[in-house]
Order: structure tokens, then C-alpha cells, then sequence
């Protein structure tokens, strides 16, 4: 059986007594070599030992807990007059080194819990967590523990290797920039604003940089132009790959087309006018054929504004000023001036109590010869359909008038409207029958064959048969991946070159834009550099904000006082103080 003197907090103290508080354990501790040094004591300041003893006090620590319950440590201490007239010192205290630093309230095992948990999870999360193991503390306890110990954290060594991003201090609002020690896996730096300007005086302060990983950001590469022309500059491989999947969106989307040389021919068709007058066919109610004829006005007079938006476009208008002169907002023209045909007006995804959500099944159903409303409603039941009778009825009511059915919005046009061509090939879903999205297609483009499922890899057979163009843009993915994972010089020179004559838009101008910045992009396949590093403690620094790492409305410290876990702060720049938040350690030590 252990005695009391096991149980000691230090090797130098024994437990003398233990009582059993209403909510803490009281622990009372004195020294082993009581009478050895109960009557001299070395002055902390000029190191004299002092035999002038002034009074006795307890002093009370907070320990680690025990059976869910507080401890404190109560140890009788001893004050002592220094006698050393050169001294600055006159009483001081007896110390306990193995057990708390100078007027510490808690003890040094206990202290480390603090900062580790200030540093894995920070400060309101921590608070919560350590009440509920006993071990109550307040999270500006916790917060100023982490930042008493970034101030005692060696200096770092040269940085060779820096990866550079940028990071939210409000998210979508204001950014900053974050820089990375790749080789130690250290933040080094975050500045307070997103701008060339700074990063570029940052990296002037140190010429020892030798790489600099980014994203494809102009704003980044000019910096390290500038700071640093004597470093290599690293396009990050994901954002590469990122880059082409979004080309094939656009490209997939017909949001990719050269607008400029395309012949837009601005014509006032007289048939596109509607009439004020509501027509009565296929057996339409009046306010059926009214609201189709409302919808034909809209659809009208929003393909004359395109019209207009384009031909504005082709004789040089800039964008702002279109925006400016119409009355738009500058990003639906931006969009549009993308285009070569009328974008199709959003439409709300249909979900499960929705018949148009079985629009394959039903149309599939119908053209078999299954046309009684109450057998269809029972089928599609049975497959998840959770509206009602009724709904399914009107839905199928304008198939009626028609010989086959319409797989959109549960309506056929009429034999007074023209049909207008698709803009674009619609590739459905084998297995369910839904379109597949340009956002999913350019996923699956880019994706190799081996970490697909059984529907994926139908669905990119499906697209393959369908598009000549994802054929030839997937052969381009999976090549510019092969280059992505060891490649060579010449090897990127010829896809640059298949890319260009490949005739599609959209890849000659991503080949395009990989020519000019062809250096960070062949950096990119011969050096081992990733900034995965660099976007992982983005995350880290964001994911702190929005834990409440730190108290809101404070202004930040001064750059050479706050180093929070290594991590030093610059000045914000922002003349209104928002709330604001202190970064944490990525790595506990």
C-alpha cells in the first residue's frame, strides 16, 4: 500500500493531511528537509542566503482533479528579509520550483493541461471541456496561458521554403495572408491585409527564400516577383487540377465560347411579339393559355434584353457600363457576355413530393400506354413519391392534349409556340434518368477511372457517348494528371500543344493561361513542394475564429508582444475595429 509521502505533488514535499471539502479535495503538503532549511533561505534576486525569517503564509495551488472533483494544494511557506543592502529585494518568499512558477495559482502539470488544450481546441471549447473533468478554468485563463508561452518560444531558424495563401480574419469579408515554413511545417508569419505590396515587403526582409509554393493568384506570383526574384516559384498541383475541372465546367455549362468573334445578329422578329389576346388550343383553360402567353412575353422580352446586352458587348461597351446603361447588376451582364445562346432560367431542383422529380418514370410510363392517373400515382408511390393525388393529376393534365409526354416542368408546348433548341446536349443519368449537371460531369472528367463506383463509371460512359467534346477533354485530363505526377518538360509541351489544337475553347484558353505562368507551372512537376501545407492552416486559423478562440472587440496586439503559439500578428489595417480573433498554435508542443 503506497503512503502518503507517494502521493506527493513534488519529490521534495510529503502530504501531511487530505480533507474532503463540500465541492474540492484539500491536499496539505509540507517539506521533507523541514528542519534542514527552516532556518536559511537564498534570497531569489542576489542569490544570499537570508536567516531572517518574517512571517509565515499558505500558499494554494489548484492541481489536476481527482475523482471528478477540484483539488487544491495548501503549503505553509516561509517570507524572509534579505539582509544584502545592495539588494533591490527586501522580503521575499520561500519558492517551490518542482511544483509552480513564482506566483502561479496553479500547478506546473496542471498548467501544461491548460496550454494543451488552449492549443488543440481553444479557448470556450477548453472551458467547457476541463469543467467537465474537474478541472474548472475560465477560457481568458486559458487563452492568456497559450500567450505567456508563445513569448518564451525559440527563435526560428532561416526560412528556405514558404508556402504563401491567404486567410479570412471575417469570412468573405476581410483577408489576410498566412506564410508558411514547408520544411519545419511552422506559420511564420500572418500579415494583416491580401496585397502585393505587403507580401513583397515581407519577402524583401527575407532574402534566404529560396521556393515559393502558391495558388494560381496573380497577386501572389507579382510578390514574389517582387520581394523575391531570386526564389522559384511553385504553382500548387491541386489548384492546377482545380483550374481544369472548372474550365470543363464552363466548357460543359456553354459558358466557354469566343464571344468576340462570334456574329451575333440583333434582329426585331416580328413573330417573337405576343398579342394581347388569350387563345383557346388544345382544349387549354383561358388561364392556362393566359399564363402561357404571360411566360412567352417574359421569355420574349428577356431574350431581347440578351439581344441588346451582346450587341452592346460586340460594338466594345465595357461591362460597367452596359450594367450602368440598362439598369443590370455587372455580374448577370458579365455572365451573359460569356455566353453564345440565352442562359435557361433557374429552375428549383425538383425533390421527392414534386412528380416532376419521376418525370423519366412517368414519361416512360405514359409512352408504354399507362395514362389513368390513380395506376401512375400508385407506381410512383411506391418509388418514394410523398405527394398528393391531385398534384400528380395537374401535372399529367397537359400531356393529354399531346401524343407524347413533356419531361420537363410536367408541360408540352402548344402548337402555336416553337420549341426553342437546347443550348447544349443533355446527357441523362442511366440509372435514374436525371440530367447530369456540368458540375458533376467536370468532376467525373477529371477523375480516374479506379476510384470511381459502378454509377460514375456509367455515367462518364454515358457522357462519352453523347459528347464527342468530354471525350477529348477527359483524354486531355487524365494526361495533364499523369504530368501532375511526375512529368517532364517536354511532356507538358506537347499537351500545351494538343491542348491549343485539341478545337476546344475552353482548353485553349487554359492552355493559355498555363503559358503564362509556365515557369511556377513546370516548377510544379519537378519539385517536390505542395502548399497543401499552406491550406490546411488556413482552415485551422479560420476554424479557431469561429470556435471563439479569443475574446471579440479587442484590438490586436503589437507585432513583436503577441505571438500566439509562434504565430506573430501585424497590424490590422482596417480603420473601423470589427471583431476580430487571436490565432492559436497549429501544432501543441
Amino acid at each position: 500500500m503506497k503512503t502518503l509521502a507517494s502521493w506527493a505533488p513534488a519529490p521534495n514535499l510529503t502530504v501531511s493531511a487530505i480533507e474532503s471539502g463540500d465541492p474540492d479535495w484539500i491536499v496539505s503538503v509540507g517539506r521533507r528537509n523541514a528542519e534542514q532549511d527552516r532556518d536559511r533561505a537564498s534570497c531569489p534576486v542576489c542569490g544570499i542566503q537570508s536567516s531572517s525569517r518574517h512571517s509565515s503564509y499558505v500558499r494554494t495551488l489548484r492541481d489536476l482533479s481527482a475523482q471528478g472533483r477540484p483539488v487544491n494544494i495548501q503549503a505553509r511557506l516561509t517570507r524572509w528579509r534579505c539582509r544584502n543592502d545592495q539588494c533591490d529585494r527586501r522580503i521575499f518568499a520561500e519558492r517551490l520550483p518542482t511544483l509552480a512558477t513564482p506566483f502561479a495559482r496553479r500547478t506546473a502539470r496542471l498548467a501544461g493541461i491548460v496550454r494543451l488544450f488552449g492549443h488543440s481546441v481553444g479557448g470556450r471549447p477548453s472551458e467547457r471541456l476541463m469543467a467537465r473533468l474537474g478541472m474548472p478554468v475560465s477560457d481568458t485563463t486559458i487563452l492568456r496561458s497559450v500567450k505567456e508561452c508563445a513569448g518564451t518560444q525559440p527563435t526560428r531558424g532561416v526560412v528556405r521554403v514558404a508556402g504563401i495563401d491567404e486567410w479570412a480574419w471575417r469570412k468573405g469579408m476581410t483577408f489576410g495572408t498566412v506564410i508558411v515554413d514547408l520544411e519545419r511545417r511552422q506559420v511564420v508569419e500572418l500579415l494583416a491585409d491580401r496585397s502585393a505590396g505587403t507580401a513583397a515587403d515581407w519577402f524583401k526582409r527575407h532574402p534566404e527564400i529560396e521556393v515559393v509554393s502558391r495558388d494560381r493568384a496573380g497577386l501572389y506570383a507579382d510578390a514574389a516577383r517582387q520581394g523575391a526574384p531570386q526564389a522559384r516559384q511553385v504553382a500548387d498541383r491541386f489548384h492546377l487540377l482545380k483550374n481544369f475541372q472548372e474550365t470543363v465546367e464552363r466548357q460543359l455549362g456553354r459558358f466557354e465560347a469566343p464571344i468576340r468573334a462570334s456574329a451575333v445578329q440583333v434582329e426585331d422578329d416580328p413573330d417573337t411579339r405576343e398579342q394581347p389576346v388569350i387563345e383557346r388550343s388544345n382544349g387549354c383553360s383561358d388561364v392556362a393559355a393566359h399564363e402561357r402567353l404571360l411566360r412567352r412575353g417574359r421569355d420574349a422580352a428577356r431574350k431581347a434584353m440578351f439581344d441588346e446586352i451582346r450587341a452592346l458587348y460586340e460594338a466594345g461597351s465595357p461591362v460597367t457600363e452596359i450594367a450602368r446603361k440598362l439598369g443590370l447588376g455587372p455580374r448577370r451582364v458579365y455572365r451573359w457576355v460569356r455566353r453564345i445562346d440565352l442562359p435557361e432560367p433557374s429552375a428549383m431542383e425538383p425533390k421527392a413530393c414534386t412528380p416532376a422529380y419521376f418525370g423519366a418514370f412517368l414519361a416512360r410510363s405514359w409512352a408504354e400506354g399507362t395514362t389513368k392517373v390513380r395506376h401512375l400515382f400508385s407506381d410512383i408511390r411506391h418509388r418514394g413519391y410523398t405527394g398528393s393525388y391531385s398534384h400528380l393529376a395537374r401535372f399529367l393534365a397537359p400531356w393529354r392534349s399531346s401524343s407524347s409526354p413533356s419531361g420537363e416542368a410536367g408541360e408540352r408546348p402548344s402548337s402555336d409556340e416553337e420549341a426553342p433548341a437546347p443550348p447544349h446536349v443533355r446527357t441523362l443519368d442511366p440509372m435514374t434518368g436525371r440530367q447530369i449537371s456540368p458540375l458533376t460531369a467536370a468532376a467525373l472528367c477529371v477523375k480516374p477511372r479506379g476510384q470511381m463506383t459502378d454509377r460514375q463509371i456509367v455515367n462518364v460512359d454515358a457522357l462519352k457517348a453523347a459528347s464527342v467534346e468530354f471525350t477529348t477533354m477527359r483524354h486531355l485530363a487524365m494526361r495533364f494528371r499523369g504530368l501532375l505526377r511526375g512529368g517532364t518538360v517536354e511532356r507538358l509541351d506537347i499537351w500545351l500543344s494538343d491542348a491549343r489544337t485539341c478545337g476546344i475553347y475552353g482548353m485553349r484558353r487554359f492552355a493559355r493561361t498555363l503559358r503564362q505562368d509556365i515557369e511556377a507551372v513546370r516548377n510544379a512537376m519537378l519539385e517536390p513542394w505542395s502548399n497543401g501545407q499552406t491550406e490546411g492552416t488556413d482552415q485551422q486559423v479560420e476554424d479557431a475564429q469561429a470556435c471563439h478562440v479569443w475574446p471579440c472587440r479587442r484590438r490586436p496586439p503589437s507585432r513583436t508582444d503577441d505571438a500566439v503559439a509562434g504565430l506573430k500578428f501585424a497590424p490590422r489595417v482596417k480603420k473601423t475595429p470589427p471583431k476580430w480573433h487571436l490565432t492559436v498554435a497549429c501544432h501543441a508542443k
